[in-house]
């Protein structure tokens, strides 16, 4: 399916049963621009393969993938089994980069972004290394994730009252990208964004990968030595390829 909007073009297509936008890359920068005239929570997700098979398992997660205004692919591995299952999801892209194009996007603009997550040092150093790069972006706001939950309501509430175009949530968050689905009706009205991995590039924490490991699809390998244990993920991806095989046949 595809939707319209003015001259914009975004194809949606559900994989596996989980939504999924394809965006050509020419029209990237109008998509993201499109979201900063809706109303209420945009949700921006990142889905990587294993993300879309937890989606598929874990329904507070899958309620947040449904309900995003854009769920744009990253992994290679769903881009090859769209095109096993004959749907059309051609595009993927790294996270990183959609985030500095929205970033550059809030600057021309003259909008807001507020940061939540990571540690205290590394936000700060987030919050330097932007006004760096970005002069013109207004950071109305920041807090260090790993705070104590009595003070939750606290962050949320100087988060309305800051009113962001878009929130940039790091690490240090219960529940990972679930949070943002649980405290959905206590966010402002923005562009919503989990990126642990973008947020700790923009901090310094880590080294953002070459291009040309990203077009290689390799740039999760770093991931193996700072998580070995994920090498047992493998058997998720027997079960994906399994499904591909099961979804492929019930068309035939």
């Amino acid at each position: 399916m595809e939707v319209a909007t003015g001259t914009l073009r975004v194809k949606k297509e559900r994989f596996l049963g989980i939504p999924l936008d394809d965006i050509h890359p020419e029209d990237l920068d109008d998509t993201l621009a499109s979201l900063l005239k809706k109303d209420g929570v945009c949700p921006v997700v990142f889905l990587n393969l294993w993300d879309l098979l937890k989606a598929r398992r874990n329904m507070e997660f899958r309620a947040w993938v449904e309900n995003a205004a854009l769920v744009i692919p990253i992994s290679k591995g769903i881009l090859r089994g769209a095109r096993f299952l004959k749907k059309k999801i051609s595009h993927r892209y790294y996270p990183f980069d959609v985030v500095i194009r929205l970033l550059r996007i809030l600057e021309e603009k003259g909008h807001s972004l507020y940061l939540l997550g990571g540690k205290l040092p590394y936000l700060q150093q987030a919050e330097k290394n932007l006004k760096q790069t970005f002069p013109g972006l207004r950071l109305v706001g920041r807090y260090p994730g790993y705070y104590p939950l009595q003070v939750e309501g606290d962050i949320l509430l100087a988060m309305r009252k800051a009113s962001p175009h878009c929130v940039l949530l790091g690490s240090g968050l219960k529940g990972k990208e679930r949070w943002a689905q649980r405290k959905r009706e206590a966010l402002p009205s923005s562009i919503v964004i989990f990126s642990p991995e973008t947020f700790d590039i923009i901090s310094g924490k880590r080294i953002r990968p070459s291009r040309e490991t990203v077009e290689k699809g390799r740039e999760h390998i770093p991931e193996l030595f700072r998580h070995p244990w994920r090498v047992f993920r493998g058997v998720f991806y027997l079960y994906y390829l399994l499904l591909l095989v099961v979804y492929r046949i019930r068309k035939l």
